[in-house]
């Protein structure tokens, strides 16, 4: 029995002894199981060498940060505390295979696997041969229970053998998404962690038919109508106004460092300001904080003030005070930024919707004068 006990542990340890360990550094590739048996191809890069691991997404161009990851051993997780969601797998020796958790009051998951490339075996694709491309500016008419929706415009353009796009909501657009086309048939997809979308196209003459498919929820299908002229911004199905012009919009929130800031403060007196109404959760809000600091750095030292009111998915004010903390370190933002509680209904209604007229989208920034008037309102961010 000794013996058989002693080769049993001997094989162990020569099988994981023969197990590859994780790679410390370098690009992987990956697919997330979505609803309709669709999956969403994503890639990253991970570097697991220093003592604080870092990564990011890659879409195209665009390079999204992974806000915390956690390495022990053969376990991986990717922390989305912003958005509450998680990443969580463990490493078998050649792939890292998992769960996407959605964390949320009805939790979901959805599997995924991914693997390092060899960057010495990898194979590019040659360009597909197309008689239409997918390319230009079109308006997305998308059937629902009242008739058909024109609210929505896209654009699409090629690079190599790529095409890249997005859709452009009244709220603001879906990100940038990269694919390919193969005949009349184009995929794009994006995975950041906070978004996961694939969407499927093909030609019918000079319109496309398309579905598009997110990590929950139903598919959307639409039809894309070339149009050589769109507005720059869609025509919005909801018009956000003040409730009464005459009256100052009121806010209230506190920063991360715990410190209380309302309008009502003397520092805002006689001065123009810039109030985004938005959450660390929400990825317009993300494409739009650059701009944002831009503006202020710009602007500020001419009395220019800009304000960040957050609505977060969690009341907790511990984890909002973090991911406030981790919103303002990526984007390097130096104006304050509010924690003005949850995004439940009662507290949208009390703190947003008894001052305005369909409120419906974040980010949504109010602009007002040195008076204290409200100039104008814009809805959503437009980032692509």
């Amino acid at each position: 029995m000794n013996t058989l006990r002693l080769l049993f542990i001997v094989c162990v340890f020569i099988f994981l002894g023969c197990k590859e360990h994780i790679p410390q550094k370098g690009k992987w590739t990956g697919a997330i199981i979505i609803g309709e048996n669709k999956s969403i191809p994503f890639q990253l890069f991970l570097d697991l060498n220093s003592a604080t691991p870092a990564g990011y997404f890659i879409n195209g161009r665009e390079q999204t940060s992974i806000p915390e990851i956690l390495f022990h051993g053969d376990s991986l997780s990717f922390i989305f505390s912003e958005y509450g969601a998680a990443m969580r797998g463990i490493w078998d020796g050649k792939e890292w295979r998992g769960k996407f958790f959605r964390y949320r009051s009805d939790t979901s998951w959805n599997e995924f696997v991914s693997t390092p490339i060899d960057l010495l075996k990898e194979i590019n694709v040659s360009p597909s041969s197309t008689d239409l491309p997918l390319v230009g500016k079109y308006q997305a008419l998308i059937p629902n229970t009242t008739g058909i929706d024109s609210t929505t415009t896209a654009i699409f353009w090629l690079k190599n053998d790529s095409i890249f796009g997005t859709l452009i909501a009244p709220d603001g657009d879906y990100g940038l998404l990269a694919g390919i086309q193969v005949g009349s048939k184009a995929t794009l997809t994006r995975f950041t962690g906070w978004q996961a979308f694939t969407l499927e196209m093909e030609r019918q003459g000079t319109h496309w038919n398309g579905v598009l498919y997110a990590r929950s929820g139903k598919p959307m299908e639409f039809t894309l109508v070339p149009q050589s002229v769109i507005t720059s911004e869609p025509r919005p199905a909801r018009i956000t106004t003040l409730k009464n012009p005459k009256k100052p919009f009121m806010f209230s929130g506190i920063t991360s460092t715990g410190k209380v800031i309302s309008s009502e403060d003397k520092s805002f007196r006689n001065k123009a300001l810039l109030i985004d109404i938005m959450g660390t959760w929400c990825h317009n809000c993300m494409d739009a904080a650059p701009l944002l600091q831009q503006i202020y750095s710009d602007f500020g030292k001419d009395g220019l003030e800009v304000i960040g009111l957050a609505f977060e998915i969690s009341v907790n004010p511990v984890l909002a005070n973090k991911n406030l903390a981790l919103f303002q370190e990526r984007y390097h933002i130096t104006y304050p930024i509010l924690f003005c509680g949850s995004t439940n209904d009662a507290n949208v209604d009390q703190k947003l919707r008894s001052q305005l007229n369909n409120f419906y989208a974040y980010p949504t920034t109010i602009f007002v004068n040195k008076k204290g008037v409200v100039e104008r309102i814009h809805v959503g961010f437009y980032g692509p």
